[in-house]
């Protein structure tokens, strides 16, 4: 295992888990200028990708870093790549990642512009670190009240980028829009043998914390490690119940069980709402946001 890969999985992710090798893989870039090109690249490549989704009136959001406007009043906010708490080296090499500190900034942007009539959460995400999700997840819940928020899934919808999408008002799908992964997992390593340089590290702990270092290998340490990671689920798993309107209990035998579900299958088992394209969201939201501005002009 790689070191990078290492400090990613040691710990927990609300995350597809073969998404975890392409981040180390990233990580893992050397340092001879490759890194900041693909920076770069990434970074180009999502601008002119967004803009082409919001069409060519719309301009950045101002004081945002994600989301876009639309001249007819649509805030279009990209949940895209993997999901970190703040701005990092991942979100700054992919190119796609989101920062969630970020997207709630953008969110607080949206719901507070007067030119903002609706807002369209554009999600295709494996997921990411569970940290902070849970106060976006109610961030995005209560604009409920105040705006129309609709999160479309134009490719893949999963674990943590669920919590999220799940909190909107509603959640559309694309045919083959994948849905669910609803689980938390930590991949604990533990050295048995020495490295390539012949060193094995043993770590040892103070007599009053045993749980700091706990074996994975034992079942007192891997009940430890599950403890941590069932409080992680039971919270995403209550507020995915709260946002699609229905029991944890139902969430948990009938949402995919930690595997997926796609298109109309997920539509089926109320994980989401409808199957449409993403340009039938964004006609949606534009009529939408097109009442809004109408009915503030009679109140003026």
């Amino acid at each position: 295992m790689t070191s990078a890969l290492r400090a990613l999985t040691a710990e927990p992710w609300a995350i597809r888990p073969d998404y975890l090798h392409f981040m180390a893989s990233l990580a893992s870039l050397d340092r001879d200028g490759r890194a900041d090109r693909r920076s770069a690249e990434g970074e180009d490549w999502f601008r002119l990708d967004l803009a082409a989704a919001a069409g060519p009136t719309a301009q950045r959001l101002e004081g945002a870093r994600y989301a876009m406007l639309t001249r007819e009043g649509v805030a279009i906010i990209p949940v895209v790549g993997p999901i970190f708490p703040r701005a990092n080296l991942m979100t700054e090499m992919s190119g796609t990642g989101t920062s969630a500190a970020m997207l709630s900034r953008d969110l607080m942007l949206a719901r507070d512009s007067v030119d903002v009539g609706a807002v369209l959460l554009m999600v295709d995400s494996p997921g990411g670190s569970p940290t902070g999700i849970n106060a976006l997840a109610d961030q995005i819940y209560a604009m409920r009240g105040r705006k129309r928020v609709l999160a479309h899934d134009t490719g893949t919808c999963a674990s943590a980028a669920y919590w999220l999408a799940s909190a909107a008002g509603e959640l559309a799908v694309e045919k083959t829009g994948i849905v669910g992964s609803i689980g938390v997992v930590a991949a604990v390593p533990k050295q048995v043998e020495p490295d390539a340089s012949g060193t094995l590290s043993i770590e040892i702990v103070s007599s009053s914390a045993p749980n700091k270092r706990p074996d994975p290998q034992t079942d007192e340490g891997a009940a430890e490690i599950r403890s941590l990671l069932d409080s992680i689920e039971a919270q995403f798993i209550a507020d995915v119940a709260r946002g699609r309107k229905t029991t944890t209990a139902r969430v948990q035998n009938d949402f995919g069980r930690g595997g997926v579900k796609v298109g109309a299958d997920a539509v089926a088992a109320g994980m989401a709402d409808r199957v449409q394209t993403y340009e039938r969201s964004l006609v949606e939201l534009t009529r939408t946001a097109s009442a809004e501005r109408r009915a503030r002009a009679a109140r003026a």
